[in-house]
């Protein structure tokens, strides 16, 4: 007889609500966490220290227009020692929120340690041998970087250093520069929270427009409204190689033909993530990962159908490009109940809502208007620019746009929007 009914590694999103719904259902659970606290990325280093940081960042800003609608105040002082503070207690009582929501589950044993499999059947702790009926695999991600991903990245970069988002949070004080390499979310984010927060900001990014990913008419209206705040964008190029010149990490980039140089006081590597599988020891399981990602079925299952996976480390359309914490939540429900029923749930990747949280923010679900155009269906384009609405005239930014997309065949509504 099996130790538990289901062993889940990772305490974060997904994992926790594996758990959790398995645990309604009357099964045993061993929840395993080898890392110093519970939460995973959203709660530990993505979404609630970020958007704690861009709230201050908000503020500053907020004060810098506020002549322009009547209050007339000096220049905002940046306490950068109180921000990460602050954000540093807020994670912290958010962990602990999920910690003791954890504990507060039934048949559920909270493990404190790291795991790998050692057969399709078990994992092995530091101590012991833990068996299970089922298998979780929610280990998450980890920011991409040279040691990993080395020819993804310039020669003389490891070795001039650079922060990862990780890093933010922790960093002592605020540089005086900063580059930003990448065009997605995470970059654009803390690009504009070191811009608002008083630092000289250059992104660069490989392709010709910022988030690639999503319409081409919301990147560029994001773009222009970061360049009017300062932040200084250079697109469509190729990083040749980073070092350090006078004391300043000096990156030479070849744009339109040109070769130039930006140097700044710091870099911050944001070009995505990896999923963090390393030590798990997928092949004893008999889990096929391509590329580092878990390969799962749209019931998250794995290729050993006793091995779920969910949350950033899943690869496929039912992961990879949906990192975000809504999803992993989604994953670990469908876990949890289809590693104990014959009527099994199926995650739906077409309509999974995303968001930037830049200022304006952006919000997206369903194709862009260039992945619309490719399924070579009639489609129906509207164009709205926020700048008329008379809410619009009262408030700073003024600049908004909305996209919505139709397909005539099908009347499914895909939107796309940008605002306050």
């Amino acid at each position: 007889m099996a130790d538990y009914d289901l062993a889940v590694v990772g305490a974060g999103s997904a994992g926790y609500h594996a758990a959790r719904v398995a645990s309604d259902q009357g099964k045993s659970v061993a929840l395993i966490e080898g890392g110093e606290r519970f939460g995973g990325l959203c709660i530990l280093r993505g979404c609630m220290p970020t958007k704690a940081m861009l709230r201050s960042a908000e503020i500053a800003q907020l004060v810098r227009e506020s002549a322009e609608l009547g209050i007339e105040t000096s220049e905002p002082v940046i306490n950068w020692s109180r921000i990460v503070q602050r954000t540093a207690d807020l994670v912290t009582e958010f962990a602990d929120y999920r910690h003791d929501s954890a504990r507060g589950l039934d048949r559920v044993d909270i493990i404190r340690d790291w795991a790998a499999f050692d057969s399709p059947e078990s994992l092995r702790l530091s101590n012991r041998t833990l068996t299970a009926d089922r298998f979780v695999i929610a280990t998450g991600s980890v920011p991409r970087t040279p040691g990993t991903e080395s020819d993804k990245h310039p020669p003389g970069l490891e070795e001039t250093g650079y922060l990862t988002s990780d890093d933010v949070p922790l960093l002592p004080e605020l540089p005086e520069s900063i580059i930003v390499f990448g065009g997605g979310a995470i970059a654009l984010e803390f690009a504009q929270l070191f811009c608002r927060l008083g630092v000289e900001v250059t992104v660069i990014q490989r392709s010709p427009l910022i988030l690639s990913n999503m319409d081409a008419d919301l990147a560029a209206a994001l773009t222009r409204y970061m360049t009017d705040e300062g932040v200084k964008f250079v697109t469509n190029t190729w990083l040749e190689k980073v070092e350090l010149r006078n004391g300043l990490k000096t990156c030479t980039v070849h744009v339109d033909g040109r070769v130039e140089t930006y140097s700044a006081q710091e870099i911050l590597l944001a070009v995505g993530r990896r999923p963090a599988v390393a030590g798990l020891n997928c092949d004893a399981a008999g889990v096929v990962c391509t590329d580092g990602w878990v390969e799962v079925d749209e019931q998250m299952r794995t290729t050993n159908p006793r091995v779920f996976a969910g949350g950033d480390v899943v690869g496929g359309p039912v992961g990879g490009a949906h990192q975000l914490v809504h999803v992993a939540v989604r994953h670990g429900e469908i876990i949890g109940h289809n590693a104990f029923n014959d009527s099994p749930l199926t995650f739906d990747h077409r309509l999974v809502p995303e968001a930037v949280f830049t200022d304006p923010a952006i919000g997206i679900v369903g194709l862009t208007d260039e992945q619309a155009a490719k399924s070579k269906r009639p489609i129906l384009t509207a164009i709205e620019s926020f700048e008329e609405q008379g809410k619009a005239l009262t408030i700073l930014p003024l600049m908004a746009v909305a996209i919505a997309l139709g397909f005539l065949l099908t009347m499914r509504l895909n939107a796309l929007a940008l605002g306050e």
